[in-house]
């Protein structure tokens, strides 16, 4: 068969799209739709030579603007174009694809990933050639230019409006309201708590008896409605609330502006002297704590995956009290349970569990044998295990704190047990270590970035007790596992974001992940736990999945698109 022959020639399948921004005229017989339609129809047999042919699909958008990108014909389009039915789109002009510079590179980044070009008929523009792609890259040059530049006037007028004393933008300071021009008068309800919360702060124990009286006299936040129509605010007030009042200048008449105090524009609710005598009070009772002490902060998470905060004081029990908190963010509102560990108590078994395993020869030698050393660098490491747990003995504070943050990335309390993840290269270096100097977690390059992590299991029994140690235990149906009920929700949740991202693909990530109180990079996670394997959602519904699945390692831990390399990580065999 010659090479000629049109059953090799691979056929183009172009898609005209047309768009008018009024209804106006639209139900007459020829239409501004049917007149871009004619041109982009001419314009396709004239490409007969390329093997181009139209598609019978229709996606005209009568009466929408091309300042936005939610238009349904547009948004068919697309949805098209991502299961590969379209190579090319055929536009009157470029105008009738979008009047908005971002949303043109958004939608050419779309057709770059699933390989489709655009043509305008009566512009000289084709990204199906060389010309068409450099014209689109020095597009794209001027569009990242522009935000650039956005960017930068945003911030510059911020910062002459501050300077003038005005209010930059934003949500006001509770017992202000913004008027115009940028000034702010005052709120006259809520104005009065903010004078009472300067006068009283100083004269008690504390920011809680504040709340305890501002709740008893049903004061809360100002209400009000976002442009998109969502009521805001209107909450009972928190001790995060009066913290951010007592600490904020505005109330005294100042703006602080890069280190530098500026007169604002505004009427003072206090005088100078009341907002140095709260500051004074607020120094005095800031706990200072000690980061070398409490050396399990920054490694310690609860059975939720939630990272458990400074170690702090819990009030009355008639002495001073050191705990480790489990934080509320992430976790529905059926399982917000605060988590308390003692600290002294918790510390003491994570210590006595590193020096056990140390000690361990046959856990030992598990750890080195997955470094792939040879047989006599094995041996000399398994010789200095007792040494190694000796010296833990001699080393301060600060010390023990470097040696966990190296040989502990990470630790998980549970109700029953503490989970300690040993990295097998820093184990291998503390063995080697010769005591000289200071232990400190090494500088890790490429050649180390395969090391495995290592599960040490110790029992918490006598660190979670019923008053020290507050989670919520849901009760287990009969004839199946021990379902867990974060697990659950963030399956749900998971499912959830995957519809709403669907059903907004016009929109950023960014954009997504706001309005849905996210970071991008967690809606991003949440979104992959939609593709783990079948038989793994089961299991987690049922409440047969591993004992040691917590929430961490299905959304941090690594999760490939492999059914089965997904089972073997996560521990299902």
């Amino acid at each position: 068969m010659s090479t000629s022959d049109p059953i090799e020639r691979r056929v183009t399948r172009c898609a005209i799209y047309t768009r008018k921004s009024t209804e106006y005229g639209l139900d007459a017989a020829v239409n501004s739709l049917e007149t871009q339609r004619d041109v982009c129809q001419s314009y396709i047999k004239c490409q007969a030579h390329r093997n181009w042919s139209e598609l019978p699909y229709r996606y005209d958008d009568g009466g929408y603007s091309g300042g936005t990108l939610a238009r349904p014909a547009l948004t068919r389009l697309v949805r098209d174009i991502e299961e590969g039915r379209i190579d090319v789109i055929v536009v009157y002009k470029i105008d009738r694809l979008t009047r908005s510079l971002l949303d043109f590179v958004r939608l050419t980044d779309v057709l770059e990933k699933y390989g489709a070009s655009f043509v305008s008929v009566t512009q000289a523009f084709d990204t199906s050639d060389s010309m068409g792609r450099l014209i689109l890259n020095v597009l794209l040059t001027f569009a990242q230019f522009e935000r650039e530049l956005a960017s930068d006037r945003v911030r510059d007028k911020k910062a002459a409006m501050r300077k003038k004393g005005l209010f930059a933008g934003g949500l006001p300071p509770f017992g202000y309201l913004v008027a115009k021009g940028g000034k702010l008068e005052i709120d006259k309800e809520r104005a009065p708590i903010v004078t009472w919360l300067f006068d009283q702060y100083p004269r008690v124990s504390g920011v809680e008896v504040l709340v305890r009286e501002l709740r008893k006299r049903g004061c809360s936040t100002r209400r009000w409605t976002t442009q998109a129509g969502i009521e805001r605010g209107g909450q009972p007030i928190t001790a995060a609330v009066v913290r951010q009042i007592l600490k904020n200048p505005i109330y005294a008449g100042f703006f602080v502006h890069r280190g530098e105090w500026i007169e604002a524009q505004n009427a003072p609710l206090i005088t100078r002297e009341q907002w140095d005598e709260a500051q004074a009070a607020r120094m005095a009772r800031k706990i200072v704590r000690d980061p070398d002490k409490d050396f399990l902060v920054g490694i310690l998470h609860d059975e939720f995956g939630r990272r458990m905060n400074m170690a702090t004081t819990a009030p009355g029990y008639g002495h001073k009290q050191r705990y480790y908190r489990g934080k509320r963010k992430g976790i529905t509102k059926d399982h917000q349970k605060t988590v308390l560990v003692d600290a002294m108590k918790l510390e003491l078994l994570a210590k006595s569990a590193v020096k056990a395993f140390l000690v361990d020869q046959r856990e030992l030698r598990e750890a080195v044998l997955s470094l792939g050393l040879y047989s006599d660098q094995i041996a000399r490491l398994l010789k200095r295990g007792r040494l190694a747990s000796r010296r833990m003995d001699l080393m301060n504070g600060p010390g023990i704190r470097r040696l966990f943050l190296a040989l502990v990335p990470r630790a998980e309390v549970t109700k029953t047990e503490l989970r300690l993840y040993i990295s097998c290269y820093e184990l291998s270096r503390y063995l080697a270590w010769d005591g000289v100097g200071l232990f400190t977690k090494a500088q890790r390059g490429s050649a180390h970035n395969e090391d495995r992590i290592r599960l040490v299991v110790a029992q918490a029994d006598a660190v979670c007790g019923k008053r020290t140690y507050l989670l919520p235990i849901a009760p287990c149906p009969s004839g199946v596992g021990d379902p867990k009920p974060w697990l659950i929700e963030a399956l749900k949740k998971a499912a959830d974001l995957r519809a709403f991202v669907l059903a907004n693909r016009d929109r950023s990530l960014g954009e997504l992940a706001k309005q849905k109180h996210l970071g991008p990079s967690q809606l991003s996670r949440y979104v992959r736990m939609n593709y783990l394997a079948p038989d793994i959602q089961t299991a987690i519904m049922d409440g047969t999945q591993p004992a040691d699945l917590t929430m961490w390692s299905l959304l941090y831990g690594p999760l490939p698109l492999d059914w089965e390399q997904q089972r073997q990580l996560l521990g299902f065999g």
